[in-house]
């Protein structure tokens, strides 16, 4: 029985094939690894194109709402948000917050206050929506004022304040849809500008909101973010850094083409631009939303930032 077995068993492990396990190879092993990297960069654009999509999207959305924002506000004030009113220290980003479901961050300004005098709760608020975040997340930055240094939230939009603004030149009256505040309070004005701008209507828009840029994105310079001055990038809030919240267009200043704005002076904080790939955004006074190419016509960016110029609009 023994026998029979052992020849049974020895006949049965005869007949199976032993497999042998064989492992990756130096080559292979570095093959598959230059195969995943290879897909690796083919999808790493197509990942980086869709985040910037949604993005701009993001930012567009932030100008939509800006722009309702300000259409409320005019049913209720029949005139314009101000740039930074003449007897009054505060902004348009501020003056839209009640629109913008921000009533309790409203509560806590005194428009009538300077900004260094502002509850400091109230000034550090940053509201996600002032902000492209293809550029940064909410942060805040130190501008000067009459006490020295003061903190204050940053934001990314900026309101038109036409092509013939004070800080870029002489051409003549400001005629962009933001003022620019007092010229005795605000030093930089001061002999530019003869006349104080008072309040704007939708009247006083006679190229048509749908031919006249009201907000858009502003250039700056990644490097220097939060900087005031001539960087252009101070307190969002603060009405004693006009820089900050305005912006013009027109030939002498286009367009920054990327997010590292080279040096401060009036090309850095008075021109529009983004932190997105050949376009920035813009929501014009119908309410609607453009992409606009930074290498627009110039000739045709004045035009649309002017709003009683009566300028032809060429294509953009």
């Amino acid at each position: 029985m023994n026998v029979v077995t052992n020849c049974l068993g020895s006949h049965r492990a005869a007949g199976i094939p032993r497999t042998s396990r064989r492992g990756f190879t130096l080559v292979e092993l570095l093959v598959v690894i230059g195969i995943i990297g290879i897909l690796v960069s083919l999808l790493l654009p197509a990942v980086q194109m869709a985040r910037e999509s949604g993005r701009q999207v993001t930012c567009k959305n932030n100008l939509k709402q800006i722009g309702l924002a300000t259409q409320m506000f005019v049913d209720t004030h029949e005139y314009l948000p101000p740039g930074r009113p003449r007897d009054q220290y505060l902004t348009w980003p501020v003056f839209l917050l009640p629109y913008l479901e921000q009533n309790p961050l409203w509560n806590r300004f005194d428009p009538y206050a300077r900004f260094d005098a502002q509850p400091q709760d109230a000034v550090e608020s940053q509201i996600a929506g002032y902000f492209c975040p293809s550029r940064r997340q909410p942060m805040l930055a130190r501008l000067p004022d009459r006490t020295g240094w003061n903190i204050g939230a940053c934001g990314d939009y900026a309101g038109n304040a036409g092509y013939n603004e004070y800080w870029a030149s002489d051409f003549g009256y400001p005629n962009g849809v933001m003022n620019t505040g007092d010229a005795s309070v605000n030093q930089i004005v001061a002999g530019r500008l003869t006349t104080y701008q008072g309040r704007y209507t939708l009247g006083s828009v006679i190229d048509g909101l749908s031919n006249t840029f009201f907000f858009g994105e502003k250039a700056t310079n990644r490097q220097h973010l939060g900087e005031p001055g001539g960087w252009g990038d101070g307190s969002f809030y603060s009405g004693d850094q006009p820089a900050t919240t305005m912006r013009i267009g027109n030939v002498l200043f286009p367009p920054a083409q990327d997010d590292f704005y080279p040096a401060p002076g009036p090309g850095t904080f008075a021109v529009w631009g983004s932190a997105h790939p050949q376009v920035m955004m813009f929501v014009l006074g119908d309410g609607s939303v453009r992409p606009v190419q930074k290498s627009i016509d110039l000739t045709t960016l004045g035009a649309l930032c002017g709003r009683d110029d009566r300028l032809p609009i060429g294509p953009y």
